[in-house]
């Protein structure tokens, strides 16, 4: 099922931040004695959980739309199990962000 790409700009944005932030951090941290990278992880982590809320959201309302739809059932679960590229790729991308974030929240203190 394919969700308008308009509605991906939230989880996009923060995926982005996420991101930008564990950098910053990391770069702020190599001068600072306080552990900014470490701490980065966790709002990477914090991210990458509501960005799935997001995406699960988005998915769960465009299913219920559909099928309160006047289209045929056929039709329906055709669309329901077209795949979305662009889901597909934030999702993943966001549960890698997910993973990175945990070790540097728990590691993170040891790179400096």
């Amino acid at each position: 099922m394919l969700i308008a790409k308009k509605k991906y700009r939230i989880p996009i944005v923060l995926l982005v931040f996420g991101i930008i932030f564990c950098l910053i951090s990391a770069i702020i941290s190599i001068d600072s004695k306080e552990n900014w990278f470490m701490r980065s992880g966790a709002v990477l982590s914090f991210a990458s959980v509501a960005i799935q809320f997001i995406l699960s959201n988005l998915k769960k309302s465009e299913i219920e739309n559909l099928f309160n739809s006047d289209m045929a059932l056929r039709e329906k679960l055709k669309e329901v199990r077209e795949k979305d590229v662009v889901h597909d790729f934030i999702s993943g991308a966001s549960v890698a962000t997910g993973l990175v974030g945990t070790i540097i929240w728990g590691y993170g203190d040891l790179f400096y």
